[in-house]
């Protein structure tokens, strides 16, 4: 993404697909990929999903080699001396999320809060960052593939885990949300409220086992099954006041997922954009741009697209 404004911050966030479980030399070939798909991002701070490790500390060790890799660091001082901590919640699945940032920004001692087995399917982890002067709260965050209603749950403590201790922070989170996105945005000449997204995903396609992860369903009078996307752990975001920065652009709508191999989802010819930028109320303003980065690199380094946002921190509100 091409910065718009001087003194913007670029968030990208990125699954990048059981990154380090394959110790093969095909294994290592496609962690070089996903090094070059993330360094092509350019992001000033970057989340990024399914870091792979069944202990905590191979976990760390591979997302400080990863951020080094990639020209980041994930470091976090402690408050009132310590060793530092490395940015990465582990999950009780063997998959893990993490963050790491550019030389320059500067992580606040002691912010650093991480999320795991006892309170999310996969894991949570933020750090405050101050940005030039700024100080906001960066999160990524990956969401049950699962259970649509424990989905809909973990939203709401996702919710409670990013306020809490907050201060009125402004909240910026990088996820793989696994759901449809409810947000909607407002038409001034019709005085009305629409789904930001343009249509159903699962509209047209039959019915499959695995659907019943991702939808509702009922039947009509002679017994025929009918479904649609199940956007209630989406409305729990949007209702809870964490806003999809898509949405609030009015970017065009474009799919992270559904292209590759790996993917059983879009074997069946089902495109969703699951992977997004949310923000509080106070980063509203100050967003600037949106970018699904929809390269060739990034299509075979991962079965998800990242995205990237831009927002300027001096134009952050009070809500």
């Amino acid at each position: 993404m091409t910065r718009t404004s001087t003194g913007s911050v670029l968030f990208s966030t990125y699954n990048l697909l059981d990154l380090f479980a394959d110790g093969s030399a095909a294994g290592r070939e496609r962690y070089d990929l996903a090094v070059a798909s993330a360094r092509a991002l350019d992001a000033d701070v970057l989340a990024v999903q399914e870091v792979r490790a069944q202990d905590q500390k191979t976990a760390q060790a591979r997302l400080r080699e990863l951020a080094d890799d990639v020209g980041l660091t994930c470091l976090v001082p402690a408050s009132g001396g310590g060793a530092p901590r490395t940015a990465l919640a582990t999950g009780g699945r063997g998959y893990h999320v993490g963050l790491m940032w550019r030389a320059g920004i500067e992580p606040v001692p002691g912010s650093l809060r991480v999320y795991g087995a006892a309170d999310f399917w996969h894991s949570l982890s933020y750090v405050t960052l101050d940005v030039g002067g700024t100080k906001v709260r960066h999160a990524s965050f990956h969401a049950t593939p699962f259970v649509r209603q424990v989905r809909a749950d973990q939203n709401e403590r996702l919710l409670a885990a990013l306020r809490n201790g907050a201060g009125g922070l402004p909240v910026v989170v990088g996820a793989d949300w696994n759901t449809e996105c409810a947000d909607r945005v407002y038409d001034e000449a019709s005085g009305s409220w629409s789904l930001y997204e343009p249509g159903d995903p699962y509209e047209g396609v039959s019915w499959f086992d695995e659907l019943v992860y991702q939808c509702e369903w009922d039947y009509d009078e002679r017994g025929q099954r009918r479904h649609w996307a199940d956007r209630r752990p989406g409305d729990v975001l949007w209702s809870g006041g964490l806003r999809d920065a898509a949405a609030v652009l009015r970017a065009p709508w474009q799919p992270t997922t559904g292209y590759h191999p790996a993917d059983g989802y879009g074997a069946h010819g089902i495109r969703r954009r699951i992977d997004a930028v949310r923000v509080t109320s106070q980063v509203v303003g100050a967003l600037r741009a949106h970018q699904v980065e929809s390269t060739d690199l990034a299509r075979q380094a991962s079965d998800h697209l990242p995205v990237t946002v831009e927002y300027l921190p001096a134009a952050i509100g009070t809500g």
